[in-house]
């Protein structure tokens, strides 16, 4: 049964949840992610805060209960030189709404806003999380290289993690030669 989550952009007033859920995601996924909750935990939450009305950050909800089950969220480059590049991070669904659609919304909502504004959307996935992976290729991403042993966990097993790009600007060059 599919549970249609209910998603919008997160603001300050949802720091504490958006906060808990990336904490729960570091420590129940460790393979998963490059952070540790050690990395988070301390992080005021006036900070987290000032992230999300900053970045544009996606909450999903639950349609029955309103409990956050997934997040995820793009920051911009401010450089000169990088202004035409956003970072998508944080991508991450509770376990027991894997396959209800609700990360397929997020991404949808995220795409959405960086297309038009940006040429290309980076991210890095542990290249182990073979379900991320096929799910960032569905969505366009591609893979253009791997960071080796590019995070270590306290087992001290590294972790390998898989570059990919969407580009929006090669999609527009086909459409132009398409003309």
């Amino acid at each position: 049964m599919r549970t249609r989550a209910i998603c919008r952009r997160l603001n300050g007033s949802d720091a504490d949840r958006f906060q808990a859920l990336r904490l729960e995601s570091f420590t129940l996924e460790p393979r998963a992610f490059r952070f540790a909750p050690e990395d988070e935990a301390h992080i005021a939450l006036d900070a987290v805060a000032a992230r999300l009305q900053r970045d544009f950050v996606i909450g999903a909800f639950s349609a029955e209960d309103s409990r956050m089950i997934g997040v995820g969220g793009l920051a911009w480059n401010d450089g000169v030189k990088t202004r035409h590049k956003a970072l998508l991070y944080g991508m991450y669904v509770k376990a027991a709404e894997r396959g209800s659609g609700a990360a397929d919304e997020i991404m949808q909502r995220l795409i959405e806003e960086a297309r038009g504004s940006v040429e290309i959307v980076t991210l890095t996935v542990v290249s182990a999380n073979l379900r991320a992976l096929r799910f960032y290729e569905r969505w366009g991403f591609r893979a253009y290289g791997v960071e080796e042993r590019s995070a270590k966990n306290g087992d001290g097993d590294y972790l390998d993690e898989t570059l990919m790009a969407l580009r929006f600007v090669d999609e527009n060059r086909r459409q132009d030669e398409r003309r």
